[in-house]
Formats: C-alpha cells, sequence, structure tokens
C-alpha cells in the first residue's frame, strides 16, 4: 500500500508540475564541479590481532571524491538538474560512478530520481558528525582492516544496505524548521541499469531487499544563539530468499541530536536493526542484527578545532553473549587554507566477542596524522 502512495503521489506531483505551463529555460544547467581528496599516515598497536594482518604502519588516501552538479529555473518556476559523484575503491568498495540523480524541485518540495542514497540515510546525524578531525565518521569498518580484530558489532551509521541502488525520493518544504521526506526503492541491488526481474530462487543473496521504504524527519533552529538539530529515521524492506530458505524482514530506526552554541557542539544517536536479514533458526536461537550508540563533544575557535567521542555497538552472532566493540576517538583539526586541512587523531578500540573464546577479545590503540584538499 505505502508503495502504491508513494508512486501515485510522485505521478501527481510530476503531472501537475510539468503540465501547469510551458517549462521553457532561459539556458541549460550549468556544470559546477568540487570534491576533495584525503591522504592519512596511521601507526596502530593491538594485543591480539587474530588475523596477523596489521603492518603496524601505512599510508593511505582515505577518500577521494568528485561531483558534478547543474541546475536551472524555467519560466514557471520549476527547478531541474542533476548531480553526479565519482569516487576511488578504497572508501567504500566502489570504482568510477558511485551516484547520479536527476531532480525537480519547487514551492511543494524536492523529487530526486536516480542511483542515490535513501533519505533514511541522507539524514543521518550523530556524534561522530561534530568530529574535529576528517576521519571521525564511524563507517562500521574504519581501522578494521588496519587493525583485524573484526566481530559482528562492526555497525555502519548506514541503515542496512540499498544506497546508491535505483530509487526515487521525495523531500518537502521546511515548515518552521521542520521536513519530512520519503524514499522508495524497488530493489536494493539494482544500480543504475536493471531489470524487472527478481532476485528470488537466484541464489538467496541475502543483502538484497525489495520494495524498501525509507523515512526520515528533521527539525533545525536557533534559540538565543543556541543551535538545535534533531533527527529521526525508519526503514523496512523485504530479504528476497532463495526459494528454501525465508530471512526476516530488513527493518532499522534510530534518532540523532545536536547541540551548540559559542564553538561547543554535543551531539549523539542511536541506532537499533532488530532482527533484520535473521532466519528463523538463527532468531529462535537469539542472534540479533545489532545496535549501537554515539555521544561526542567538540569545540571550533577560528581554524582550530577539538573533538572526543565514543560510540559503543552490540551485536550477537549466536555466542554466548553479545559480540561489543567500544571506540573512543580524540581527534583535532585546523585550517590551514581555504580547501586545506590537516587533522590528527588518537584512537583506542576495544573488541570483545560474545564467545567463550578469548583469543578473540582485543585491544588496539591507533594514531593518523592527514591532510585534505577540497576544491
Amino acid at each position: 500500500m505505502m508503495k502504491k502512495i508513494l508512486l501515485g503521489t510522485s505521478a501527481i506531483v510530476g503531472a501537475s508540475v510539468l503540465l501547469a505551463a510551458p517549462v521553457w529555460a532561459a539556458e541549460k544547467p550549468k556544470l559546477e564541479m568540487d570534491g576533495y581528496l584525503r591522504f592519512e599516515a596511521w601507526g596502530s598497536d593491538q594485543d591480539i590481532d587474530p588475523n596477523d594482518n596489521s603492518r603496524g604502519v601505512g599510508f593511505q588516501m582515505d577518500d577521494v571524491e568528485i561531483h558534478f552538479r547543474g541546475s536551472a529555473k524555467a519560466d514557471n518556476g520549476l527547478e531541474y538538474g542533476f548531480y553526479v559523484e565519482l569516487q576511488e575503491g578504497g572508501s567504500d568498495s566502489k570504482v568510477g560512478y558511485d551516484e547520479a540523480n536527476v531532480f525537480l524541485s519547487g514551492g511543494w518540495g524536492r523529487l530526486e530520481m536516480g542511483s542515490q542514497d535513501g533519505v533514511h540515510n541522507t539524514w543521518k546525524l550523530g556524534a561522530w558528525s561534530i568530529s574535529a578531525d576528517k576521519d571521525g565518521a564511524w563507517d562500521g569498518d574504519n581501522g578494521s582492516t588496519m587493525i583485524g580484530g573484526m566481530n559482528s558489532a562492526y555497525i555502519g551509521t548506514d541503515f542496512l544496505n540499498g544506497d546508491d541502488a535505483n530509487k526515487i525520493s521525495y523531500y518537502t518544504p521546511s515548515f518552521s524548521g521542520f521536513q519530512l521526506a520519503v524514499s522508495y526503492t524497488p530493489d536494493t541491488g539494482d544500480q543504475f541499469n536493471s531489470d524487472f526481474s527478481s532476485d528470488e530462487g537466484k541464489g538467496g543473496i541475502k543483502g538484497t531487499q525489495s520494495n524498501q521504504i525509507g523515512v526520515a524527519g528533521r527539525y533545525a533552529a536557533t534559540f538565543n544563539g543556541v543551535g538545535v538539530e534533531a533527527n529521526a529515521r525508519y526503514v523496512r524492506g523485504d530479504y528476497e530468499g532463495n526459494g528454501t530458505i525465508e530471512y526476516e524482514d530488513a527493518e532499522a530506526y534510530g534518532g540523532g541530536l545536536k547541540i551548540s552554541y559559542a564553538g561547543f557542539s554535543v551531539a549523539g544517536s542511536y541506532q537499533d536493526q532488530g532482527d533484520s536479514g535473521l532466519t528463523t533458526t538463527n532468531k529462535d536461537a537469539g542472534y540479533d542484527a545489532g545496535s549501537w550508540w554515539d555521544v561526542g563533544v567538540a569545540y571550533k575557535t577560528g581554524p582550530y578545532g577539538v573533538s572526543v567521542v565514543y560510540m559503543q555497538s552490540e551485536a550477537n552472532d549466536g555466542g554466548a553473549d553479545d559480540d561489543e566493540v567500544s571506540w573512543l576517538q580524540v581527534g583535532a583539526g585546523y585550517a590551514a587554507a581555504p580547501g586545506l586541512d590537516f587533522y590528527a587523531a588518537y584512537r583506542y578500540i576495544d573488541l570483545d566477542d560474545g564467545g567463550t573464546d578469548d583469543s578473540k577479545d582485543s585491544e588496539a590503540n591507533m594514531f593518523l596524522v592527514g591532510t585534505q584538499v577540497s576544491f
């Protein structure tokens, strides 16, 4: 029902906008470009490395992105345009085109169509968002490939999966600081080119969802110099089985809050993924998809910034107790010039495996320095 309502609403909005009046514009959208590149040097020391995969020191291009965008406005007030993102492979295992969409917007809101993030991940907010160092964003595997010791409690800030899949998203106008959004994804495994076939019975890739619907809301306002930002987000979808194995529906929810005043910021968030993707057997055995929370404080004055962020996540993959990850990061940043940032951070990670084998438990200390050039 929700899918039909969303598709119908999108069709009505699109038709009313396009048919209201001729949409000729003075000229086509002009191309604009921006992006950033980030280089890091790090060193780590881990008491137990189960995978024995750490040299203890390394260099990396932590993230490289180039964004192309353009927009124009028609005579009837309709704004339209596009967004294309290129990304290297190290940051999220993708090379080349990462996202692309076209959009229409006006007083009625904004409609985006293409390979893009769902609204439940576009509007995420947490302690990592105020980190003074550019590497402060907890993404579920940040550091694990360098220091090993991964367990099931590594959960990213994004809900489940399906980001960058083909979808339509609608954002309402902002009313007194409040705004709502909804997105619909027919198949989270389809990006750019796709077809109408279902993945049901094709090997049962558990990560593929059909009819994924995300909703989100946010609020932003300033009262006597105190800035307040808050959000809530929810997503659900149907995991496609292989004909013999059925999986629990994908379902996750969470929210975040940020308060800022006179250079100080405090932020935190919570996320729960429930039983998403579990088989009936695993669910009955006490497995879960995990949850996490974070809290942080930051201070910025002029080009200088410092922050402390703490995150804890837990999930059960069949152990006697939950797997847990505790993550503490102290960071500092310095904006040396327009588009040039330097930063440093100390990170402590405590990996606690929920099983009875203590050899899988581990602690790690990590130091990094980096620079980002933005354009």
